[in-house]
């Protein structure tokens, strides 16, 4: 096992700790230009673009002379990502990284990371809290002389109103299966309705059936404003909950009166079905905010920016940790924005005009001849190139797996153009083609692992074992992923698929990664090359789409194949076998198994989760990472690791791998100095 290798699993067993560090630079590129041709989603039509890939550099003897940028923009932190942008600002509604790494500067929770420790919470909005003996009843007191952003006072019922809005509110993929699992033993608020009515149709369910779920959701969080506290009855004792109220889909606390005041639920139990499962943008917060945290939305321009201010009027006096941040923020403006085209955000990084850029791990050759100092997890230093500039924390540990999804029964009703003719006749595919096992089989063992390692992730990284990733209870040390690459075995699956018709007739289809996504798009490419290579009546279409694009298409259960990953909210098992396989999970759902074998995951991972030991638990665990390989519920592609790149006059980073971007996920401890 290599020293990064080792690094990476030690840090997610255990908690991450301080970062600093520095490396020799790798030698100067000789660009040579590589074409290669992307199909893209323009608004609503299929295009293909030319764009360019640059191999890593041959080595030379002496390091690089380097010009370093210009310092610009002295108050003000510009941060260019480029695999997305939000679907909302409303942090009851989010569900994925780029939304909440926002909303963790503008709300605050009860209690926050201790720094880079996963397994340790600081007090925020709670000054304390108190635990009874069974590990199922949570008592915090609130902080007092803390004021949104609009003005308005934090008292406990604004907190209790928080998470009743959000477990009402809750929504199709949403991130309340979590909350509503650990409150009530259940999946969907609707469940919950069904179960008090006694009937199986949500739109079944009775009024008063309706103010009685509204009143168990009121009951399971209570406030107290006269005594300052607030109290969560959960359904059983549930160790992630502090990791859960860490994060802003439970966490965020927003002012009851305010929300009122402009439109949104009113805490009336005789009306919450009104909010219930909303379009993003039809909450009151899809692009308006009122926190209490260090900073404030200024505007978000969607396809623009968003940009955040300060706030001058901050409560913090002490630091929230030891050596940590307090008062109003050091940096004063926050502009995030999300550029697709790497050669334009290595430019903007290289002129000064961005203080970080997103790096997909292919492109880390062109940029390490620049790399100054080189910061690890294990708090070693190494020199790079003398006249450098850029400063990189490398071999981060990331909570993170990406998959090829398959979709065993495709959306097809009102035309869909991701299938194809619809049918298995050389121009499509029906809409239960990856019903077939040989089918998933036969893409698996067209996939090239070592491909996706060596080229794609730029050799950091691992072919993933299933749904838990390496470190974690249910992983299966020491036994290898029972796919890899072998056109043989692969024609011998898809000439047994669909009793020889899949072989014989050929198919087309279309499968989607989000833009900007290098990474995933070459994985996408290299399934597209694997399979056509083994029968030219195989083709597959590349399609790339914006982030909400591609969640959209995804609820809606549309896309045959899409290659997207996983960032745990919590640091179980549990929170990757029920996204991943549980028919209500967030994935699960939109694999669409068929009930008998979805039946077979459900069973099993409701019997762990009720599981309370690691001997009892692990061999389940187990169990369920060896049949979703077994029966290639889709194709486990890669855990890989991260580096974060920063101009030099940004201080004080430090890496989380709970956060949702490491780089702005909490821009308060953060500093910009001039050189």
């Amino acid at each position: 096992m290599s020293k990064k290798w080792y690094v990476f699993v030690a840090v997610l067993t255990v908690a991450s700790t301080l970062l600093a560090a520095c490396a020799q630079p790798a030698a100067p590129p000789e660009k040579e230009i590589v074409e290669v041709e992307v199909t893209k989603l323009v608004e609503g039509e299929t295009v293909v673009e030319v764009v360019t890939a640059t191999p890593e550099p041959e080595a030379t003897e002496e390091p690089l002379a380097v010009i370093a940028p210009e310092f610009k923009n002295a108050d003000t932190y510009v941060v260019i990502t480029g695999a997305g942008e939000p679907e909302t600002l409303d942090p009851a509604w989010t569900y994925e990284t780029a939304g909440s790494a926002k909303e963790n500067n503008i709300y605050e929770s009860l209690v926050w990371f201790n720094k880079d420790r996963t397994d340790e919470f600081v007090p925020v909005l709670a000054t304390d809290w108190d635990i009874n003996e069974t590990g199922d009843v949570w008592t915090f007191n609130v902080r007092e002389g803390v004021t949104f952003h609009e003005g308005g006072t934090l008292e406990p019922h604004d907190v209790a109103y928080s998470i009743h809005r959000a477990l009402l509110q809750d929504r199709i993929d949403g991130p309340h299966w979590m909350t509503l699992e650990a409150f009530f033993g259940l999946y969907t608020i609707e469940d919950l309705a069904m179960e008090l009515a006694g009937v199986d149709s949500f739109d079944a369910v009775p009024a008063a059936s309706l103010v009685e779920t509204c009143e168990m959701v009121k009951g399971a969080v209570v406030a107290d404003d006269e005594a300052g506290t607030v109290t969560y009855n959960l359904f059983a004792p549930t160790p992630w909950f502090l990791a859960m109220l860490s994060n802003s889909f439970m966490g965020a606390v927003v002012d009851m009166e305010w929300m009122a005041e402009n439109g949104a639920w009113d805490g009336d139990c005789a009306t919450w079905v009104d909010y219930h499962d909303p379009p993003a943008e039809e909450t009151i917060l899809f692009n308006a905010a009122n926190g209490t945290g260090p900073y404030m939305l200024d505007h978000w321009t969607p396809g623009e920016e968003i940009v955040l201010v300060a706030n001058e009027n901050y409560w913090r006096t002490e630091p929230i940790w030891e050596g940590g941040p307090s008062g109003a923020p050091s940096i004063k403006r926050v502009l995030i924005k999300n550029i697709d085209e790497w050669g334009t955000r290595l430019a903007m990084f290289e002129a000064g005009d961005a203080d970080y850029i997103y790096v997909p791990p292919q492109y880390r050759p062109q940029i390490e001849p620049y790399y100054k100092t080189m910061c690890y997890t294990d708090g070693s230093c190494e020199e790079g190139n003398p006249s450098g500039y850029i400063q990189v924390y490398r071999d981060l540990p990331q909570v993170a797996m990406t998959p090829a999804q398959f979709n065993w029964n495709i959306n097809a009703e009102g035309g869909n153009p991701f299938m194809g003719s619809g049918a298995l006749d050389g121009n499509g595919i029906p809409p239960d083609f990856f019903l077939d096992e040989h089918v998933r089989k036969g893409f698996n063992y067209c996939f090239d692992f070592d491909a996706m390692i060596q080229d794609a992730l730029n050799g950091e990284g691992i072919q993933a074992q299933g749904p838990i990733i390496a470190g974690m209870m249910g992983y299966r040390e020491g036994e290898a992923p029972l796919y890899s690459y072998d056109p043989a075995k692969c024609e011998e699956e898809l000439k047994l698929a669909w009793d020889g018709q899949v072989w014989e007739q050929g198919f087309y289809f279309q499968m989607a990664y989000n833009t900007g996504n290098d990474t995933r798009r070459l994985a996408s490419e290299i399934l597209k090359a694997g399979l056509e290579a083994v029968n030219p009546k195989f083709s597959v279409g590349v399609v790339g789409m914006p982030w909400p694009v591609l969640l959209n298409s995804r609820r809606a259960q549309k896309l045959p194949i899409y290659v997207g990953g996983w960032l745990e909210d919590f640091h179980d098992p549990h929170n990757w076998v029920h996204p991943f396989l549980h028919s209500q999970g967030a994935y699960g759902r939109v694999i669409n198994m068929p009930e008998d074998k979805a039946a077979e995951f459900d069973a099993l991972i409701e019997e762990a989760a009720s599981l309370t030991t690691v001997e009892e638990r692990r061999p389940v665990y187990e169990e369920i990472q060896l049949k979703a390989q077994e029966d290639a519920v889709v194709i486990w592609m890669y855990q890989s690791v991260g580096r974060v790149h920063l101009q030099p006059w940004i201080k004080d980073f430090y890496y989380n791998p709970a956060y949702s971007a490491a780089e702005h996920s909490y821009v308060y401890a953060l500093s910009k100095e001039a050189p």
